[in-house]
C-alpha cells in the first residue's frame, strides 16, 4: 500500500517535473530565441551613413542598439515610404512606422525639422522593444504606462494622440503610449524612468529634440495667428477711418465750393473776413492731407502684413509638406 502510494507520488512528481521542463524550455526559447535572432540580425546589418547618424544621435544602450540594427532601419523618400507605411501605424506627424519587425523613417529634407527624424527613430524603436517584452515583463510595463498615463491624460497633445489611436488602432493604445511617453514626456515616475534607461543613455535629449522640432510649428503658427488677429482689428479700424475721412473730405469740398461761391458773389464784407475764412479752410485742408498720408501709410503697412501672413501660410504648408510622408486617401487633401 505504502509502496503503491510512493510510486504514485513519484509518478505525479515526475510528471510535474516534466511539465516544468517543458514550460522552462518554451519560456527559455521565447526569452532567448528573439535575443539570439536579434544578435544575428544586428551583426549582419551595416547601417548606412544616414541611419548611423540617427542611431548615434539618439544615444542608445548596447541592447537597444542591437534591437535597432536588428530591425534594419531604412530612411526612405516619399514613394518608398508610402509602400511600407501606408497601411500601418503612423506616428503623429506621419514620419515613421514599425512594420513586420522593420523600422522605416521618412527622409525629412527641411533642416528646421532635423530633430524630427531622430525623435521618430526613438519612437519606432520603442515599438520594437515593446514587441520584444516577454510574457512576464509586459504586464509590469503596461501597469507603469497606465499609471503614468493617468497623470498626463489631460495634456492636449496626449489626449489628441490617444483619440486618434482609439479610433484608428483600437487595442494598440498601451503600445502607442509606451512610445509616446518615452519620447515626449520629460518628468516620469522613477520606476518608469529606470525602465526607459534600458534603451536610452540620455532620454532627456530625445524629449528636448521633440520639443525643438514642435517649437518650429508652434512658433510659426503662433506668429500667424497673432498677425491674423492684428489684421482683423486693423482692417475694421481702417475701414471706419476711411469712412470718416471720406465724410470729412466731402464736407470740406462742399465748404470750399461754398467759399468760392461767396467770393465770386462778393459776399465777404471785408478782406479780413475773406482771409480768415480762407485760412480756416486751408488749415482743414492741411489736417485732412495729414490724415490721408497717415491712412495711406497704415494701408501700406496692412498690405505688407497681408503679404507676411501669406508667407507664413506658405511656411506652414512647407513644414507640413516636409513631414507629409504618407499619401492621403483619395479625395482628401494631403496638406493644408
Amino acid at each position: 500500500m505504502n509502496g503503491a502510494a510512493k510510486s504514485t507520488k513519484r509518478s505525479v512528481i515526475s510528471k510535474l517535473a516534466g511539465l516544468a521542463v517543458v514550460v522552462a524550455a518554451i519560456t527559455g526559447g521565447y526569452l532567448y530565441g528573439r535575443t539570439a535572432l536579434d544578435i544575428y540580425s544586428a551583426a549582419n546589418f551595416t547601417p548606412p551613413a544616414d541611419v548611423a547618424a540617427v542611431e548615434a544621435s539618439i544615444k542608445l544602450t548596447p541592447g537597444a542598439q542591437r534591437t535597432f540594427r536588428a530591425t534594419r532601419p531604412a530612411i526612405e523618400s516619399s514613394s518608398d515610404f508610402n509602400k511600407h507605411c501606408k497601411s500601418t501605424e503612423r506616428t503623429a506627424a506621419i514620419l515613421g512606422c514599425y512594420y513586420r519587425d522593420r523600422i522605416y523613417l521618412f527622409d525629412i529634407k527641411n533642416e528646421e525639422l532635423a530633430d524630427a527624424k531622430e525623435v521618430t527613430a526613438a519612437h519606432e524603436l520603442l515599438h520594437a522593444q515593446y514587441d520584444r517584452l516577454n510574457i512576464f515583463e509586459k504586464p509590469q510595463v503596461n501597469a507603469m504606462i497606465q499609471r503614468q498615463y493617468q497623470k498626463i491624460k489631460d495634456n492636449p497633445d496626449i489626449a489628441k494622440a490617444m483619440e486618434y489611436y482609439k479610433s484608428a488602432e483600437p487595442g494598440a493604445e498601451i503600445d502607442e503610449l509606451h512610445s509616446i511617453i518615452g519620447t515626449t514626456i520629460a518628468q516620469l515616475d522613477p520606476e518608469l524612468e529606470r525602465y526607459y534607461e534600458r534603451y536610452f543613455t540620455d532620454r532627456a535629449s530625445i524629449v528636448a529634440k521633440n520639443q525643438a522640432y514642435n517649437a518650429v510649428f508652434e512658433r510659426v503658427t503662433a506668429e500667424a495667428e497673432a498677425l491674423q488677429k492684428k489684421l482683423e482689428m486693423e482692417s475694421e479700424q481702417i475701414k471706419r477711418d476711411i469712412e470718416v475721412y471720406r465724410t470729412d473730405l466731402a464736407q470740406l469740398n462742399s465748404d470750399i465750393a461754398s467759399f468760392n461761391e461767396r467770393a465770386r458773389g462778393g459776399e465777404f464784407t471785408s478782406q479780413a473776413d475773406f482771409a480768415a475764412a480762407r485760412a480756416a479752410l486751408q488749415r482743414r485742408i492741411n489736417v485732412l492731407n495729414i490724415r490721408q498720408t497717415n491712412l495711406n501709410a497704415r494701408i501700406s503697412a496692412y498690405n505688407d502684413d497681408v503679404v507676411k501672413l501669406n508667407n507664413l501660410a506658405v511656411k506652414v504648408n512647407q513644414l507640413n509638406e516636409s513631414i507629409n510622408g504618407v499619401s492621403a486617401p483619395t479625395g482628401v487633401s494631403s496638406g493644408s
